[in-house]
């Protein structure tokens, strides 16, 4: 999981969830997106609440882990509790808001339906900050909502969830916690509601190597296949697949299919800088713009797509396409969407790393690079035996060169011994389980009585036979 954050921290998203162990704790799990927009697990926190201090015990324990890098972008829900816990323990980082969680408190707080239209048009629309908020005073008059405090609170927080203000923030595709959500729903295979804290922590891991056995599949397909290509730009295609992996491919190919409606409406050069201007067929009301610095390859479009994404829009293949280059330039190649964006890492940024805090590090690093190697290797007899020969050779010359084990970190046990306790159970935010309207009116099937149903009814059979027949 530190080799992971490692190499993909640019965007983590946290949420909680009930009823995943025997004490009601809410457990929290911490996500993101690898190389193949898989969703990828960092880690899990069980807390004792959900309070501020809680989140900022979690958070900075999170960082400890991670050797104290904080993430650049960090997706919650608008619990304020996280909020406060983020802006004290990552001051740095960008705080996004759930897109899908505003759009449900829209309907809830306003409930028009042509509102919650005109609201998602405000959360996902190109603007710019200025439009942003013309459009913004448009819509509260038109329904009449200058005074409504959802609103105004909503707004006052738009610099979190508009995409007007985060247009520029890399977030690698994750604007909603649904990740969190997704993870959530498979905790169900794994994991039951009685499980105590050794069994939740061995069902955790389960967990987690079912979510890195999908980033073993992926890496396999894109290692070992060759994608189709189907777009008149070929050249740029090629060189474009050789680069991502599959999944991101497929993302660029769009972009590439995307170059056909394009229409040049201007091309000027402003000393060392081309400028290129850019219509869709029949849409002659949006234009978008290009910048070039052909002297160090430097591509910036209007639509900020290669800002979000980390991809090259369909404006940038088309001026590619005019100045009839015939492969992607390495600066608009981003090295967490490649092909061996963990195996880079390992190589160049773990070399520093501190001996005492590194050797997790190192260990998922190894064991990433090794999944492909067993993979192949265990395809036919020859190639095994072949493996088998070299890990042992390597396991002796690595032995042979000294006690390996003295080398490396050893946790210092204290002289107090500390009797840890099971905690005790809590109650959840959410409605207690089993719950009924019974003490709202509702009757007994079995007695016709009030206040109880019939799983818990306590009249005698012969009672209830009277009491039908008196009916």
């Amino acid at each position: 999981m530190q080799h992971d954050y490692e190499c993909f921290d640019d965007v983590l998203a946290f949420d909680s969830t009930y009823r995943k162990n025997l004490y009601n704790r809410p457990l929290v799990i911490f996500s993101g997106t690898n190389h193949h927009r898989q969703t990828i697990i960092f880690g899990f926190g069980l807390l004792e609440d959900e309070k501020i201090p809680s989140y900022k015990w979690l958070l900075s324990s999170f960082l400890e882990v991670m050797r104290h890098k904080e993430p650049k972008v960090v997706v919650t829900d608008g619990d304020e509790s996280m909020r406060e816990a983020i802006r004290g323990e990552f001051p740095s980082a960008t705080h996004r808001l759930c897109t899908w969680h505003l759009a449900r408190n829209a309907v809830v707080n306003i409930k028009d339906k042509d509102f919650c239209a005109a609201f998602k048009t405000a959360v996902y629309g190109h603007f710019d900050m200025e439009e942003f908020d013309r459009y913004w005073v448009d819509m509260i008059t038109s329904f009449g909502l200058e005074d409504n405090d959802w609103v105004a609170k909503t707004y006052e927080k738009r610099e979190m969830w508009a995409n007007a203000y985060l247009c520029e923030k890399f977030c690698a595709g994750i604007r909603t916690t649904s990740r969190c959500e997704g993870i959530n729903s498979s905790l169900m295979k794994f994991i039951k509601s009685g499980n105590c804290l050794l069994e939740l922590v061995e069902n955790l891991d389960r967990v987690v190597k079912d979510y890195r056995n999908n980033e073993f599949i992926a890496d396999y397909k894109t290692l070992y296949s060759n994608p189709v290509l189907t777009t008149g730009l070929e050249a740029l295609e090629r060189s474009v697949s050789k680069f991502y992996t599959r999944e991101i491919f497929y993302e660029v190919q769009k972009q590439i299919e995307g170059v056909g409606p394009l229409l040049v409406l201007h091309r000027d050069s402003i000393g060392g800088t081309e400028k290129f201007m850019f219509r869709k067929y029949r849409k002659p009301h949006h234009v978008d713009s290009v910048f070039v610095d052909r002297s160090c390859d430097k591509y910036e479009c209007s639509c900020k797509l290669w800002e979000r994404l980390g991809i090259p829009c369909c404006h940038i293949f088309c001026v590619l396409k005019e100045l009839e280059k015939e492969e992607l330039p390495s600066r608009l190649v981003l090295r967490r969407w490649c092909k061996d964006a963990k195996v880079a890492d390992s190589s160049s940024q773990h070399a520093s790393v501190n001996p005492t805090d590194g050797f997790r590090v190192r260990y998922g690093a190894l064991w990433s690079a090794c999944l492909s190697l067993c993979f192949t290797a265990a395809q036919c007899t020859e190639t095994y035996n072949t493996a088998m020969t070299e890990v042992a050779r390597m396991s002796r010359e690595f032995e042979s060169l000294g006690d390996i084990g003295q080398r490396s970190s050893r946790v210092q046990v204290g002289a107090d011994e500390t009797h840890i306790l099971d905690p005790k159970v809590i109650r959840s935010k959410g409605a207690p389980r089993g719950s009924t309207n019974a003490n709202n009116g509702r009757h007994c099937r079995r007695c016709l009585g009030l206040g109880h149903d019939r799983r818990n009814c306590t009249a005698m059979d012969d009672d209830v036979v009277d009491e039908v027949c008196i009916c």
